[in-house]
């Protein structure tokens, strides 16, 4: 299984070029100089002696996707114009300067060479390896629970996980690490009688915790947040009694928690419900409460972005709807059929988790006086969005039926073989190019190394396929022999 994960995300890996993640740009100078603005981490980054605290790096690292980002050229222009930008030099402040963790670019630093694209594939190839190993390991616990909980992350991360996973962003390892997280916690805690479990699962926690806290500053708010939700998920109260009492009393901390944050001043020292927010091409202005509200409209959408319906990386992939509705439905069949197979206290749990997830997007993009789907990355949010998923499967009481892993699988299959071969598609030839012949046709640009790019598209499709029908097959071999689910046997 590990060596079919890492044949997809290695086709992912090799089908975008150099600059096509989010803040490459500013990732891969931080990799090449590190943060001390003064002298360079690698040999080739050197101080630009006449612009402290620029540094001079190889022009594929310092603005990789300066050519196919022009505003004319939009999708539709391909990698070509990239051709020569490794033997130019350009100077940069696009670095991290101590506000971003070490252990990501530090550990990316091994595999600088002269050769960016080779550096890069490189970085690739070991993130897509490690999530491979790392997340087949977690998944491979013998519980029943756990085993469906990888078919849901499947189809979570399909496509828009998938691309960062193996890509040289440092979301790559905040992916994997809170996967890793979730799972091993539940484990860890549904086999807390079992002694001999303990070692290896703590040490696995412990690699999926710096994994996440080494790669986004966020990281560790984002593991905060998980262990909560799983420990509220393992250790709910016994009885759940809406009463009137309850209710009176969640209103009213609600209605606190409103006054509070009405008041809470953010970094800038601003109250964002006193503001008025003017959009530059019109007079009329609207108030941040008008924000809220269409931002609270809007969250639908967001959710959508999880799959892909923004798009991938920058300048934006635009994907065709077949591939994010695709991804969004499989998704929610299993979720629905999660949710209303648990206990009432765990469907409970759920909702709850999903409202939480709403109201800290809503907060970050009210802080900042931003439209939803328009400034802040849906990737800052989805590792919590996978998270709730997961909690969700290993919640549910009873299997997934047959019939509907199949479906699923099928859909989800569609999905990333349709995504890989539009993202290769983009970077070969440009999206202007609607054909449906070999990929190898007509090429503008590729790497100077490895397989063709149909050939990278059919791994990629054929892998994931194969991975989809050994979890079945395995899923179905066991399920006679292992038992139902370890979920806490709580009154209905």
């Amino acid at each position: 299984m590990a060596l079919l994960l890492f044949l997809t995300l290695a086709a992912w890996s090799m089908g975008s070029a150099v600059g096509s993640s989010n803040d490459e740009d500013f990732i891969l100078t931080t990799i090449w100089c590190g943060s001390s603005g003064t002298t360079g981490e690698t040999p080739y980054c050197q101080p630009d002696p006449n612009n402290f605290p620029k540094m001079i790096v190889p022009g594929l690292v310092a603005e990789p996707e300066g050519c196919f980002a022009a505003v004319l050229a939009g999708n539709y222009a391909s990698a070509a114009c990239q051709k020569g930008l490794s033997d130019e030099e350009f100077s940069t402040d696009r670095y991290d300067r101590g506000s971003y963790p070490q252990g990501y670019p530090n550990m990316m630093r091994t595999f600088v060479e002269a050769d960016v694209e080779k550096s890069v594939f490189k970085m690739r190839l070991f993130n897509s390896l490690l999530a491979a190993v790392l997340i087949t390991l977690v998944f491979s616990i013998k519980q029943q629970s756990v085993r469906d909980s990888q078919l849901i992350w499947m189809a979570v991360v399909t496509p828009m996980a998938l691309y960062h996973i193996g890509s040289v962003h440092n979301s790559s390892w905040t992916f994997t690490g809170t996967t890793c997280f979730v799972v091993i916690s539940m484990a860890i805690l549904r086999n807390r009688k079992i002694r001999k479990l303990w070692a290896p699962l703590t040490f696995c926690l412990l690699i999926a915790i710096w994994l996440t806290i080494s790669s986004r500053s966020e990281g560790k708010y984002a593991l905060i947040l998980l262990a909560g939700l799983t420990l509220i998920s393992e250790f709910p109260p016994k009885n759940l009694v809406l009463s009137k009492k309850s209710v009176l009393i969640v209103f009213a901390a609600v209605v606190v928690a409103i006054i509070i944050y009405q008041r809470f001043p953010w970094f800038r020292s601003e109250e964002v419900f006193n503001l008025e927010r003017v959009v530059p091409e019109k007079v009329f202005p609207h108030t941040a409460y008008d924000l809220l509200l269409n931002n609270f409209l809007s969250l639908p959408s967001y959710f959508l972005s999880f799959f892909g319906s923004l798009g991938l990386g920058y300048p934006v992939l635009n994907l065709a709807p077949t591939i994010w509705l695709f991804s969004a439905l499989a998704t929610m069949l299993l979720m629905s059929f999660a949710v209303h197979n648990s206990l009432r206290i765990h469907r409970v749990g759920f909702y709850f988790a999903l409202s939480f997830l709403c109201l800290v997007i809503l907060f970050f993009h009210q802080g900042l006086l931003y439209e939803v789907n328009a400034e802040i990355s849906p990737r800052y949010f989805m590792p919590l969005f996978i998270g709730i998923v997961l909690i969700a499967s290993n919640n549910k009481n009873v299997p997934y039926p047959k019939l509907l892993v199949i479906a699923v699988a099928v859909l989800s299959t569609i999905s990333n073989s349709v995504a890989i071969r539009e993202t290769i598609r983009r970077y070969v030839t440009g999206q202007d190019v609607y054909s449906f012949k070999s990929l190898n046709n007509g090429r503008e640009w590729w790497w100077q190394f490895g397989p063709q790019p149909e050939t990278v598209w059919l791994t990629g499709t054929l892998a994931f396929a194969a991975l989809w029908a050994l979890l079945i097959y395995d899923r179905n071999k066991n399920e006679i022999n292992t038992p139902n689910l370890s979920a806490p046997k709580l009154a209905n």
